[in-house]
């Protein structure tokens, strides 16, 4: 009876210190995860309020100062599968994989990021230049959350920095995210008379005229069209790293809805507000027939724009990356 007895008291004794040690672990993670989330935020907070750099004065300087500024990659792309590579001009298939695989878990949970918030707008424009546009009071309202998670950005403060230095915006907040409106979201003709088109749609969506696939310069879209199996990515044609994990500058051939598309070119893992930055700055700050040189990290790269002038607008035409030899 007394061995019973023992043996009881050690195994309750021993579920005890089990139970303890259980507590201690519970304990050690939870400080830990407490540690790390203030340290987060600290860093966030200090990111966030520390000085923006002064006014380039060159798109080439603020290049290099948007991109020291996006010190994170994107956490949404996984991996970046560039197979083999084509010429414009073939029909064989070089690549049999999607060129991008997506963190979705990460896309729906992290529903205020600027890539969310630009993903929500592709669904409000019609893919055929020749189909008019009707614009929502909801599609307008995701229009302005987008702007407005772009313009409390880093990037696109720096950026407006910059055109405030050239004289071509004031630096009042209103006139600044009018301006992107303007620029980026006035609907506009491609012909006919028909107002089926907009910067937005040619640069960071794609458009389809005449059997004949127009834009598609927005990684964010053609990843985003390749989980729909709209398109076909058929290999690469030249690529330049940027010197960070799945960020490239790249130009490369697909389909779009079955219609070849020989030569379409975007970065691969930037921001919606590096990108829109880029051209934005492009486009105003350079003289349309005047290469427009930048540098991202490792990759020299040319952003070629044009304009589209609508009822006394001058508007993006197109605006895409043109890698240099």
């Amino acid at each position: 009876m007394d061995a019973v007895q023992q043996n009881t008291n050690t195994n309750n004794n021993s579920n005890i210190d089990s139970d303890k040690c259980q507590k201690l672990k519970r304990f050690v993670i939870v400080g830990l995860l407490i540690t790390i989330g203030i340290l987060s935020w600290h860093f966030y907070e200090y990111f966030q309020s520390k000085p923006l750099p002064k006014a380039p004065d060159d798109v080439l300087a603020l290049s290099k100062s948007l991109y020291a500024e996006e010190t994170v990659v994107s956490p949404y792309l996984y991996k970046v599968n560039l197979q083999g590579k084509t010429t414009s001009g073939a029909r064989d298939d070089k690549a049999p994989k999607n060129l991008f695989e997506l963190h979705q878990d990460l896309l729906a949970r992290d529903a205020n990021s600027t890539t969310a918030l630009l993903l929500r707008l592709f669904d409000n424009y019609e893919l055929d230049v020749a189909a008019a546009e009707h614009t929502t009071a909801e599609h307008e309202a995701e229009q302005h959350d987008f702007l407005r998670a772009v313009m409390n950005t880093r990037v696109m403060k720096l950026t407006m920095r910059f055109l405030v230095h050239k004289d071509i915006v004031t630096s009042d907040y209103d006139d600044q995210l009018r301006l992107l409106q303007e620029l980026w979201f006035t609907p506009y003709s491609r012909g006919r008379g028909i107002v089926g088109s907009s910067s937005f749609e040619h640069v960071f969506m794609a458009e389809l005229r005449d059997q004949k696939v127009l834009g598609l310069h927005n990684w964010i879209y053609f990843a985003d069209q390749e989980q729909r199996g709209n398109i076909d990515y058929k290999g690469w044609l030249s690529h330049l790293e940027m010197g960070k994990p799945n960020q490239i500058s790249l130009s490369l051939r697909n389909t779009f809805y079955g219609i070849q598309k020989p030569v379409t070119g975007f970065f691969v893992g930037t921001s919606p507000e590096l990108e829109m930055s880029l051209y934005t700055a492009c486009f105003l700050a350079t003289p349309e027939k005047d290469p427009c040189h930048i540098q991202l990290g490792h990759a020299r790269v040319s952003i070629v724009s044009h304009s589209w002038n609508w009822n006394g607008k001058r508007l993006i035409a197109t605006a895409y990356p043109d890698n240099l030899p």
